[in-house]
């Protein structure tokens, strides 16, 4: 259900953003004279504190360089000055781009048309034999380019220091709504000396909170940095920076106590993030950056302590970039109502007018799909033959395939987009069709349904397979074009001389009505003349029509889909198929190279 291709560019794209945030930068003010240069770089990078191999392809400085303005900037030169090393650690790079003389590293950057763009030299620190555990050096980093304003940036490298490995957390499956439980933040000390502190840094998505938190903990609201760094919808995110004093020796394990996270109502599929350091401005620390554009407030509960823990479980070895950080999952027993709705205006002809459709999240859940879209539904609307289209919004496009594979010929299909990949509850997003009908007095109707990247590409799905809905009837309707001729009137005979079959004006395909609430008002569509379309679905009931002349007919609530529906590009209906609705699979989180939005999960 998640494809590689999908998770890679989303963890890449989540790669991009979270390290964007989680690095110090140094920017020289802009002049009139050009550009300024950028220079991104982690404050403090810790290495084993014995000489390591460099991995092929592999590199443990991540820097990011970039310019201000849009204008590119030619000839750019990243130097590296390692003479504050001496004794302590080795720097190689090894991209092709960069060359070595004595202890200055000087790499050609060529274009550079970016605010940030990560330096793939494969930059790589290695420790002097018989360095001393926790000893430091300093690099000198500089970034230059003709007509441009230079950065610079010194950053620390410090060698078999204390540094933190944590354990992964078991998934929290099946949780109650208003339940409290202690995530099993676990991690050892992997470095040759002691530390005086734990850091740990923790990232909330909605659906979860903490009560109270702990005196020695401040925490902060993100309204949605990772939604405006690209990913789409912004998602309101919860901080905090938790620093818990206390000697930990080398390899002793220790375990977070008294930090409880409690499940709330916007919870289906979330997750908490936790990273430990050693230091506050180790190269991963997030919470310099953050600290620098939220405002934190320090909690009034107990303080959070460090029990001794078993080591079970938690990794050994000098950890990489990704060896602080750990994340509980959590599965909700909860779910979110999406339902769509349907208008049609026509004009005083009768013949065209605009079909506006709705698709809601009615909650109470917030749903989160790490997949990158095999799960977020997009709308489809599917025009009868003797329907077209006249104006299209750009967000929604033709669609000429059947299970993927294209067609020889038009299918009046039209896909739209409804949702980014978090669409939290009361999230809606609403498309307005022109559409012009042929003369004729035959019934018309639009069918209207929630589709996926899953559900269209197998056989089998009328709609889309969306785990958490608990009242899927709403995720597919009809909206009549035009309805029943007035009661009286005969309804002409097709070309074939069979009489045509009525079709209701508006019916959710499961005999709901069109808000998905069974025995409520469905849609009513008014026209420049004054007609009016209403239908009551409730079970033993009628659906009223009351057309321009005043006559009224009625029809049955239990119609079948008739001749409309051409999703598999075929005159006969498709059957619905909501028991064979697949679940939601969703992926872990991508932080830095391979975390937070993008992980894998086994």
């Amino acid at each position: 259900m998640n494809s590689t291709r999908t998770r890679r560019v989303l963890g890449s794209a989540a790669a991009t953003a979270v390290a964007a945030l989680s690095v110090g930068t140094l920017a020289v003010p802009a002049h009139a004279a050009g550009p300024a240069l950028k220079l991104d770089v982690g404050a403090l990078i810790k290495i084993s504190g014995e000489p390591t191999t460099q991995p092929q392809f592999g590199e443990n400085v991540f820097l990011r360089a970039g310019r201000t303005g849009t204008a590119p900037v030619l000839d750019a030169k990243l130097t590296l000055d390692t003479t504050g090393l001496d004794g302590i650690a080795v720097l190689t790079a090894a991209g092709g781009r960069c060359v070595t003389a004595a202890r200055t590293i000087t790499c050609d950057l060529g274009y550079l048309n970016s605010d940030s763009v990560n330096i793939t030299d494969h930059l790589w620190l290695s420790a002097v034999p018989g360095a001393r555990a926790g000893t430091r050096g300093v690099v000198h980093a500089a970034l230059t380019a003709p007509g441009a304003e230079p950065a610079d940036k010194d950053f620390s490298v410090e060698v078999g220091g204390a540094a933190f490995r944590v354990a992964e957390i078991a998934p929290k499956k099946e949780a109650k709504v208003g339940s409290t439980f202690t995530p099993a933040v676990r991690f050892a000390n992997r470095g040759g000396v002691s530390a005086a502190r734990a850091i740990v840094e923790v990232m909330m998505l909605p659906g979860l909170k903490v009560e109270n938190w702990p005196a020695n903990c401040e925490y902060a609201t993100d309204p949605g940095q990772i939604g405006q760094e690209g990913f789409g919808t912004p998602i309101a995110t919860t901080h905090a920076i938790c620093t818990v004093e206390g000697e930990i020796l080398p390899n002793e394990p220790v375990r977070l106590n008294g930090l409880d996270l409690t499940v709330t109502s916007e919870a289906s599929y979330t997750f908490a993030d936790f990273t430990v350091f050693a230091d506050p401005d180790a190269a991963a620390a997030q919470g310099p950056a953050l600290r620098r554009r939220l405002a934190f407030k320090r909690g009034t509960g107990a303080p959070a302590t460090l029990p001794r823990d078993s080591a079970e479980g938690i990794p050994s070895g000098y950890p990489d970039i990704n060896g602080h950080f750990t994340e509980q999952e959590v599965f909700a027993d909860n779910g979110a109502d999406f339902g769509l709705t349907g208008t049609w205006t026509p004009d005083s002809s009768g013949r065209a007018g605009t079909l506006s459709i709705t698709a809601a999240n009615r909650g109470p859940a917030a749903i989160f799909d790490r997949s990158g879209g095999e799960g977020t539904p997009f709308v489809r609307i599917q025009l009868p033959e003797g329907a077209s289209v006249t104006d299209l919004p750009k967000n929604c496009r033709a669609n000429n395939r059947i299970l993927g594979e294209p067609q020889d010929h038009p299918l009046n299909k039209f896909d739209c987009d409804a949702f980014a990949f978090y669409i939290a509850n009361g999230a809606s997003s609403t498309h307005t069709l022109g559409v012009k009908l042929d003369e004729g007095t035959v019934p018309l109707s639009a069918v209207v349904s929630f589709q996926n990247e899953l559900s269209d590409l197998e056989d089998g799905y009328p709609s889309a397979p969306m785990s958490w809905d608990p009242d899927p009837d709403n995720n597919r309707i009809k909206v009549a074009l035009r309805s029943l001729p007035v009661p009286g009137t005969p309804a002409p005979d097709d070309a074939a001389g069979a009489p045509v079959e009525p079709v209701a004006p508006v019916v959710p395909a499961s005999a709901a009505d069109s808000t998905g609430t069974a025995g409520a008002t469905g849609t009513t569509a008014t026209g420049s003349a004054g007609g009016t379309a209403t239908t009551t679905t409730a079970a033993g009931r009628t659906a009223t029509r009351t057309g321009t002349t005043g006559g009224t007919g009625t029809v049955a609530p239990d119609l079948a889909d008739g001749g409309e529906l051409a999703d598999s590009g075929r005159r006969d209906a498709v059957p619905l198929a909501w028991a064979s609705a697949t679940a939601l699979a969703l992926g872990g989180a991508a932080f830095l190279t391979s975390r937070r939005l993008g992980r894998r999960r086994p």
